[in-house]
C-alpha cells in the first residue's frame, strides 16, 4: 500500500492524537499519571504548533495489542483522522517489540508519524531494534527476490526461451516477448552476412567497417562501426544459432576511491545452459568455419606489428580536445624514426569521429611530464598549503543533503523495478531501459557527492608532511633512471593522469601518504626499501585504502 503525504508542518498546522495510558484501574482512577501524560503531550503539540484532534486515555496492559483505546487510535488513523501520534514514551503505546514493529507499520501507511515526549523513538532501544530489524529483512528480501529471480530465468532458459534483461538484444534480430526466441530481421541479417563474407574476402577489420560506414549503414545503437565492433561480430555464435545462457558474469574489483567497480568474467562451462532453438542461424556453418580459422590463423597472429618503442604515458593520456585514448605512433621517412603521441581519432579513416589534435612529440611531452612531477615530489608541503586554505561548506552540506535524498530515493526505485523481472507479463526491454536510466543516474549523484563531500582542504587535514616527504622523495629517485619501466612505476605510483595538446598539458595525480610497507619495517634494508617492487600504489601506497589522498594539478603551456 503506498505511504500517504505528510504534510509539510510549515504548510499546514498537522492534526494530532494524544495517547496516553496507565496499567490499573487504580492508576486511572487516581488519574494523576494520566494528566501528567497527557499534559506533557499537549506541551509538545501546541510548541510544534499541531492541532490536537483526539484524547484517547486507557488502562490497560502494555503487553496485549488489542485493547479499546488502541483499537480506537488504529482505526482513527486509518479513516485519516490525523498526521501525527503524540504519547509520553514509546512503552505506553506497548511494551512488546512486536507490538511496536506492528504499530510502526501501521502508522507509516496511514501516513503518520510518531512523536514521544521523553525521547525520539529512532533513539530508543526498541526504535533501534525495530529500524535495524526492518533494514535486515529488506536486505534479506532483496536476496530473496534476487534468487528468485535468477531461479525463474534458468528455467525459463531450460524451456527454451532467452531470459529477461539479458542484454540490449542483438544485431540482426528482433526478441519476440510472446515466444521468447527471437526472429531474424532481414536487413540487418543482410547487414551481418556482408560482414562475414567481406572478412573473409578482405581479411581486414579497417577495410570491412570503412565499407559500412561508407555506404551509410549504422551499427546496432545508431553510431558508425569500428574494427572492434566487426571482430566481436565474427566472433559471436549467435550468428550460427548457438545461444548459451549464464556464459559470463559480473564480479567486485578492487580499485581506488569510493565507488564500486565490477568486471565481466567467463564463467565454467558446466554453469552455462544452452538454449536450443532461440536464435535462427544467420550465418551456415561453412562460412562461419572459414571465418575462424582465418581469425586464428597462427600465422596471421604471428604477423601482428610489434611496437618499435615502449611508450610510457600509454593508459594515462587523453586528448585535450576530445577527450579519447592518445596512443603510441612511429613514423621513420626516410629511414629515420619519430615517436609521437596522437589522439585515436586523429586523422581516422575508418569512422566519421575525427579530430584535428597535432601530433605530439612523445619524448619531449614524457620529459616535460617528467620535470612537473619531479617538482611536485620533492616540494610537496607547496602543494599541501594550498589544499588547507580555508573553505566554506554551508552550501555544501545543503547539497550533500539533496544528493543523499535523491540517491535513497533511486534505491527504492530500482528495488520496484529489480521487482518487475519476477513477471512474465511485464516487457522486460521497458525495465532494462529504466535501470540503465537509473545506473546512469546514480553514477553522476554519486560522483558529484564524493566530490562535494570532500573538499579539497579535508583532504590534506592530518597529513604528516615529514612522512610525505620522505615518500616522495623515494619515488622522485626513480624519475633518474633511464628504464621506461622505471617510469611508468613512478606514473602508477601517483596515478598519473595526462590531458595534452600541442599547446597544454594538464596533470592530475594523487600524492601517497603513507611510505611503503618494506620501508617501515626495521627487517628491511636500505636497499629493500629502494627496490622498485616498492612502486606499486594498489598494494604499497594502498591509494584505496588511506582516508587522505592530495590531488596534484598542474597545467604546463606548449610543447612547441
Amino acid at each position: 500500500m503506498p505511504t500517504a503525504h505528510i504534510p509539510d508542518p510549515t504548510e499546514t498546522a498537522m492534526r494530532a492524537i494524544i495517547y496516553s495510558r496507565v496499567s490499573t484501574d487504580a492508576q486511572e482512577r487516581d488519574g494523576t499519571s494520566l494528566d501528567t501524560q497527557e499534559r506533557a503531550c499537549d506541551e509538545l503539540a501546541a510548541d510544534r504548533g499541531w492541532n490536537v484532534v483526539r484524547r484517547i486515555r486507557e488502562a490497560a496492559s502494555g503487553g496485549v495489542l488489542e485493547r479499546d483505546g488502541l483499537d480506537e487510535l488504529r482505526a482513527a488513523l486509518r479513516s485519516g483522522e490525523a498526521e501525527v501520534v503524540v504519547a509520553f514514551a514509546v512503552d505506553r503505546l506497548s511494551r512488546s517489540q512486536n507490538h511496536i514493529g506492528v504499530l510502526f507499520d501501521e502508522f507509516e501507511r496511514a501516513g503518520a508519524r510518531l512523536e514521544l515526549v521523553t525521547e525520539r523513538f529512532e533513539d530508543t532501544a526498541v526504535g533501534r531494534f525495530i529500524l535495524a530489524a526492518r533494514a535486515f529483512i529488506a536486505e534479506v528480501e532483496r536476496e530473496k527476490i534476487a534468487e528468485r529471480t535468477m531461479r525463474g530465468k534458468e528455467e525459463r532458459a531450460r524451456s527454451g526461451r532467452i531470459p529477461q534483461a539479458t542484454g540490449a538484444g542483438c544485431y540482426g534480430y528482433t526478441y519476440n516477448p510472446a515466444s521468447g526466441r527471437r526472429e531474424i530481421e532481414p536487413l540487418q541479417a543482410a547487414v551481418v552476412r556482408r560482414i562475414f563474407e567481406r572478412y573473409a574476402e578482405s581479411r581486414s577489420f579497417v577495410a570491412v567497417s570503412s565499407e559500412l560506414n561508407d555506404a551509410g549503414i549504422p551499427a546496432f545503437a545508431g553510431g558508425p562501426w569500428y574494427p572492434i565492433t566487426v571482430r566481436r561480430t565474427l566472433l559471436n555464435e549467435v550468428y550460427i544459432g548457438r545461444t548459451v545462457y549464464r556464459r559470463t558474469k559480473r564480479v567486485p574489483v578492487r580499485a581506488p576511491g569510493a565507488r564500486r567497480r565490477t568486471r565481466v568474467v567467463e564463467r565454467p562451462e558446466n554453469e552455462h545452459i544452452e538454449i536450443p532453438g532461440a536464435t535462427p542461424p544467420i550465418i551456415d556453418e561453412e562460412l562461419w568455419s572459414r571465418v575462424q580459422t582465418i581469425l586464428n590463423d597462427p600465422e596471421r597472429i604471428s604477423r601482428r606489428p610489434v611496437p618499435k618503442r615502449r611508450y610510457a604515458l600509454r593508459g594515462r593520456l587523453r586528448c585535450g580536445l576530445c577527450n579519447s585514448a592518445m596512443v603510441g605512433q612511429t613514423l621513420s621517412p626516410k629511414g629515420k624514426r619519430y615517436t609521437y603521441y596522437r589522439c585515436r581519432h586523429a586523422y581516422t579513416k575508418s569512422t566519421s569521429r575525427a579530430c584535428a589534435a597535432h601530433y605530439i612529440p612523445a619524448e619531449a611531452l614524457e620529459q616535460e611530464i617528467r620535470d612537473e612531477v619531479r617538482k611536485v615530489l620533492t616540494a610537496p608541503e607547496v602543494v599541501l598549503r594550498e589544499l588547507r586554505q580555508p573553505d566554506d561548506s554551508a552550501a555544501d552540506r545543503e547539497t550533500v543533503q539533496r544528493l543523499e535524498s535523491e540517491l535513497a530515493t533511486l534505491t527504492k526505485r530500482e528495488e520496484r523495478l529489480v521487482r518487475l523481472f519476477g513477471y512474465d507479463e511485464v516487457d522486460g526491454s521497458v525495465v532494462r531501459a529504466e535501470l540503465r536510466e537509473v545506473q546512469r543516474q546514480r553514477e553522476v549523484l554519486s560522483a558529484e557527492l564524493e566530490t562535494v563531500a570532500r573538499p579539497a582542504s579535508a583532504l590534506a587535514a592530518g597529513v604528516d608532511e615529514d612522512g610525505l616527504r620522505q615518500v616522495c622523495a623515494t619515488i622522485a629517485a626513480r624519475l633518474d633512471g633511464t628504464e621506461p619501466e622505471q617510469y611508468e612505476r613512478v606514473m602508477e605510483a601517483v596515478q598519473l593522469s595526462v590531458a595534452a595538446t600541442r599547446d597544454e598539458v594538464t596533470i592530475e595525480g594523487l600524492l601517497p601518504t603513507e611510505p611503503p610497507e618494506s620501508s617501515k619495517s626495521p627487517e628491511c634494508p636500505p636497499e629493500c626499501a629502494d627496490s622498485d617492487a616498492n612502486l606499486s600504489p594498489l598494494n604499497k601506497h594502498r591509494h584505496d585504502d588511506v582516508h587522505v589522498a592530495v590531488l596534484l594539478r598542474r597545467a604546463k603551456h606548449a610543447l612547441a
